[in-house]
């Protein structure tokens, strides 16, 4: 995985302090198609903060009523949409001479992340609060990168408020990808995202 993000859970800025000012109509996310959709509650705390909006674990977002991977993700202090995922084995192997070909059965995706910091920090980065893995319809998780990434997300650097960053997340999985895309913000509930389920216009 990423650095910055071990699986569940957020430190800070509890779920009900800071209502996010981001929606789908901003100009990051203007080609956004889908409701904003918030990553849900941190632990043993209520989530009210976006009043009835759906929310992870409780409105979809789990392994078995996955998201359109295509609608835009918000915490308090983030909004995150992720872009469809590509195989891009050769595009990595070309890269770098350093990257070796993934393991028998393998390939090397790319998914491409556009990500707006509304917080109160001047200095957080994308990859250490964005973590984003691959789970099998097995429920295999798959969180292995792909060597030196072209335009890598953790490439974007320190950020402050209201600043955006975009970059590629990179990830071997099987080949084909024939399952969901799992994306975690700081310590919010991880959502479970699928390129099958379509998106709700907003």
């Amino acid at each position: 995985m990423l650095a910055g993000v071990a699986g569940l859970v957020v430190g800070g800025v509890g779920a009900t302090a800071v209502t996010l000012a981001v929606v789908a109509g901003s100009e990051l996310f203007a080609d956004a198609a889908a409701e904003p959709r918030p990553a849900g509650p941190v632990p043993d705390e209520a989530w009210d903060g976006h009043g009835d909006d759906q929310v992870a674990g409780e409105d979809g977002g789990t392994f078995d009523d996955p998201w359109a991977l295509e609608g835009e993700v918000y915490t308090d202090e983030w909004s995150v949409l992720l872009e469809l995922p590509h195989e891009a084995t050769a595009e990595i192997l070309a890269h770098n001479d350093v990257n070796v070909a993934p393991a028998e059965g393998m390939e090397y995706w790319i998914v491409p992340v556009d990500a707006m910091y509304v917080g109160p920090s001047s200095t957080v980065t994308a990859h250490g609060s964005i973590d984003l893995w691959f789970v099998d319809r097995d429920g295999t998780e798959y969180d292995e990168g792909c060597g030196d990434v072209p335009d890598s997300l953790v490439g974007t650097g320190l950020i402050g408020t209201d600043d955006s960053a975009r970059g590629n997340v990179c990830l071997e999985v099987p080949a084909g990808a024939d399952g969901l895309w799992v994306l975690a913000v700081d310590d919010y509930m991880p959502v479970h995202l699928s390129t099958d389920v379509a998106i709700t216009e907003s």
